[in-house]
């Protein structure tokens, strides 16, 4: 049984939460609209149902409710961020916005971040780079759940990475994937569902493939595409975890089960002041340009349309906006149970509050 919720009555409940948590105002808000983001987008696996987890590790002092976020320039281009082990949200759009700035100022930026935590959906800190015109390149690394090429032990995270650029309009492309062939989010949420999950997708602890959610949990995901998603992981890892200088892989704290070892999530943010390219102000309207002639192909058998990265999550964004975000009765007791234990409204009293 799902219930539609309106997404201000979330956003009220999120924010409570994290506020009696130690969260300052401004930096729950921050928090609260990450999550809510992604469940807009319908990656729910990413979205509001990860406000416990999120609020019980603050609670318990493994994530810090107040970092003190050190940003410092290595190059005129090169932000090195140290998260000091706050929120991931947090860190990540101080980040976003330090490396737009940098990069409004020398045309290409990175910011190489350490010592974070869960981060929710890259599409967040995508969208605010290219609102102010520019091509953005988002990674993070994860604690290892999935195998790469050719083993069965869970030894790198999901890895996953997002890209953006501007276009003519309000619908930026916009691609967020995870680098294995399903996020680890969605075999969690299947296993509380007690759902079955499709084949292909995972191995079981004794690497056996399998469609049982719980053993999929208990095993590894499998990466996208073989060798070619292994691939992608290991170098994500490179990029984020390896060049931020904290743990990586198999040494990182795990979200759920570590409430001692911290997770040490590592980001990378690339941004590109595309006006600072050859086409000049001139770069979103040849990217729609380049839209308009991919649309315009012939299509297959059993397509309707051709649909671009993003495209499909901007419009349930638009949809769910109005009509509201579905919470399944599992999520909704989750959240009503994190509230109780953190002294906050319960999401079920701010809904029959709802004029």
């Amino acid at each position: 049984m799902t219930a539609v919720v309106p997404v201000e009555t979330i956003r009220a409940f999120s924010n409570g939460v994290f506020h009696a948590v130690g969260l300052s105002a401004e930096d729950a808000e921050i928090v609260t609209d990450v999550l809510i983001h992604a469940d807009l987008r319908g990656h729910g696996s990413h979205g509001v149902t990860r406000i416990p987890i999120y609020a019980e590790r603050i609670q318990k002092g493994v994530v810090k409710a107040n970092p003190s976020v050190a940003i410092s320039r290595t190059a005129p281009g090169f932000l090195v961020v140290d998260g000091d082990n706050g929120p991931g949200p947090v860190v990540s759009l101080q980040a976003m916005d330090a490396c737009i700035e940098a990069a409004k100022e020398s045309g290409i930026a990175i910011a190489s971040i350490a010592h974070s935590n869960h981060n929710g959906a890259g599409s967040y800190y995508i969208e605010r780079a290219v609102a102010e015109g520019c091509i953005a390149i988002a990674m993070t690394n994860a604690p290892p759940s999935m195998a790469v090429f050719g083993g069965r032990e869970a030894v790198i995270g999901t890895n996953p990475l997002s890209f953006g650029s501007p276009t003519r309009g309000d619908a930026p492309i916009l691609l967020d994937m995870a680098t294995a062939l399903v996020a680890r989010g969605k075999i969690v949420e299947a296993a509380k569902r007690n759902e079955k999950i499709p084949e292909g997708w995972a191995l079981d602890s004794e690497g056996r493939p399998t469609t049982d959610a719980g053993d999929a949990e208990r095993g590894v995901v499998l990466p996208m595409s073989g060798a070619k998603g292994s691939g992608l992981a290991i170098m994500v890892e490179v990029l984020a975890g390896v060049l931020a200088g904290g743990r990586f892989a198999g040494d990182m704290g795990n979200l759920y089960s570590d409430w001692e070892l911290t997770q040490d999530n590592a980001h990378v943010f690339i941004v590109i002041d595309a006006a600072k390219g050859a086409a000049g102000t001139t770069h979103a309207e040849r990217t729609s340009r380049l839209v308009e002639m991919l649309k315009a192909s012939a299509l297959a058998e059993g397509h309707e349309a051709v649909l671009m990265p993003g495209e499909i999550e901007l419009t349930r964004a638009a949809e769910a906006s109005k009509t509201g975000i579905s919470l399944s009765e599992n999520v909704a007791a989750d959240l009503d149970e994190i509230a109780r234990k953190v002294g906050a409204s319960r999401l079920s009293a701010l809904e029959r509050a709802d004029p």
